[in-house]
């Protein structure tokens, strides 16, 4: 049973007027078209807003439709994602647009419950893209919302998941502008109902039992993390006639169809990676040492050592600078992409075969 300790009448009233003179102005502020909608709320799972910006407008440029997206190499998807990280969400969003082209003709679910049956749709991103695209009354329950409502309604629980405040959102949700209501809860936590919050400015702190009775920077409670796991690894850069060594990732599983330059973990010295390369065909000789890198992923951190080899003869897996760049690389790898772009500066540029 929630306890109302502040009358919540006029919660979604006093929001929506303060939207409508705050809302910030992006790309996709307004859009009524499912495919945008859908594409934006993908996008900013995991993902600053500002960096959506600039990812969102390239998209549409690359694929106006749904149609454009379904028929596009699943590698120019990835490129185009490249630096976003959480690579399964462009994975997803190919494949959920080769479903809603293909098997909907080009027609987008129009409920959250059917939404959620696309690839890479949850649950918020099911809500936000039904309450905006088709007025329907659910909750895009994000972070910023659930830590909007822990505060509104005092909720001192530990929170796992933003939908386990559900049922709060639902009290407090109008009947009408479900989309522009939803787009606001967003905003004031983005803005104003932060993570060290500006109590002053907000336009709701008359409905908010935290700010009239505790510290609202003590909500939401959340479980404690786990610490990171940290794995070493070697990275080669192979070099031979003016190309570089690469291959795949793995279809499944971390950066899952993404290239790389090799990297092997627990290797520490040379003659560690050399015998790695000699297990993928590849015979080369000890350069260099190159600089360290580490990358923070949300559960592993890699802190890599970059290893320089010349191969012994070509094979297969070599490419130019030129190839090099179209590929898409991780971010975790962009300190030894920097490096073998560097150089490859020195050799001729050659046809890749």
């Amino acid at each position: 049973m929630i306890d109302l300790q502040t009358d919540k009448t006029g919660f979604a009233d006093a929001l929506l007027r303060w939207h409508e003179t705050h809302a910030r102005d992006l790309p996709w502020r307004g859009e009524a078209d499912p495919y945008r909608i859908w594409l934006s709320e993908i996008m900013l799972q995991q993902t600053r807003t500002e960096t959506v910006k600039r990812y969102y407008e390239t998209f549409l440029r690359a694929f106006p439709t749904v149609f454009d997206l379904a028929n596009a190499e699943p590698e120019n998807v990835l490129k185009l994602w490249e630096g976003m990280g959480y690579y399964s969400r462009a994975r997803n969003l190919h494949a959920a647009a080769t479903l809603v082209a293909r098997e909907m003709n080009g027609e987008f679910p129009k409920t959250a419950e059917t939404l959620r049956a696309l690839p890479g749709v949850g649950a918020y991103a099911a809500g936000a893209i039904a309450s905006i695209a088709y007025g329907e009354r659910v909750p895009a329950l994000d972070g910023n919302q659930a830590r909007v409502l822990a505060r509104v309604f005092n909720v001192t629980s530990e929170i796992r998941t933003p939908q386990a405040l559900h049922e709060q959102a639902m009290l407090l949700m109008p009947h009408e502008r479900t989309g522009e209501y939803n787009q606001a809860m967003m905003g004031l936590g983005a803005l104003v109902c932060t993570p060290n919050p500006t109590c002053d400015d907000c336009p709701v702190r008359a409905f908010c039992d935290a700010y009239a009775f505790v510290d609202p920077r003590t909500l939401p409670v959340k479980p404690e993390k786990k610490a990171r796991a940290i794995e070493n690894r070697a990275v080669a850069l192979v070099l031979h006639d003016g190309r570089v060594f690469v291959r795949r990732r793995p279809a499944k599983g971390l950066l899952a169809g993404l290239w790389e330059f090799p990297g092997f973990p627990d290797a520490r010295t040379p003659e560690d990676v050399r015998a790695c390369l000699n297990e993928l065909g590849v015979s080369a000789r000890f350069v260099k040492t190159l600089p360290r890198a580490t990358h923070v992923f949300s559960h592993l951190e890699w802190h890599m050592t970059g290893f320089l080899f010349e191969a012994d003869a070509p094979a297969d897996g070599f490419v130019s600078a030129e190839a090099l760049a179209a590929l898409p690389m991780p971010t975790a790898l962009a300190a030894y992409r920097r490096e073998a772009e560097a150089l490859l500066r020195g050799f001729p540029e050659t046809a890749d075969t």
